[in-house]
């Protein structure tokens, strides 16, 4: 199958605000390279679920929430027979990427070969789940990946579609810190 354009859309808006962050300055000349699997939609559910449930017990940043827990339940039972969506070069529109499937990922990373000339910034990540008209949800992994890898950066964010353009509108994390 393909991405929608509205996904597709929310894809690209998500990675040209968050690639240019100094935080990956370090990385500008790496080879990118992106899982072939894409996560689930049922990963940035489960993020925002794990701060919804945990919001006043760890003083989440998190002010708005737009969707409440028999949402998520209902959202859940949707997704339940999801089938992984595999990502296609056509997919990003504005930056250059390689795909490799996560098998082979797996194994270059156990036998320790090389695997880029110059470092590679290898992405994991979500098909968006698209909330309604102003709101999804995407959930990233980000690696630093030479003979061995090193998360830069994970998280779930949300997509608010503000003035056409859909852009970052808060954080949630996944309750596992590097």
């Amino acid at each position: 199958s393909n991405l929608t354009k509205i996904e597709k859309t929310i894809v690209n808006d998500f990675l040209d605000k968050e690639l240019i962050k100094e935080r990956y300055k370090n990385y500008k000349d790496f080879e990118i390279i992106v899982i072939e699997e894409a996560l689930k939609k049922t990963k940035p559910l489960a993020d925002y679920e794990f701060n919804y449930k945990y919001k006043n017990s760890w003083g989440s940043s998190i002010k708005e929430w737009i969707i409440d827990s028999l949402q998520i339940k209902k959202i859940k039972n949707q997704l339940k027979n999801e089938d992984v969506y595999h990502w296609k070069v056509s997919d990003f529109k504005n930056i250059k990427i390689n795909l490799i499937n996560h098998k082979q990922f797996r194994e270059k990373i156990k036998s320790k070969q090389k695997m880029f000339n110059k470092g590679g910034f290898v992405i994991f990540l979500s098909k968006p789940l698209i909330i309604d008209n102003n709101n999804a949800l995407i959930s990233f992994d980000f690696l630093n990946c030479n003979y061995l890898c090193n998360g830069i950066n994970h998280s779930t964010v949300l997509m608010r579609k503000i003035n056409n353009k859909w852009v970052e509108n808060g954080y949630y994390e996944d309750g596992v810190f590097n």
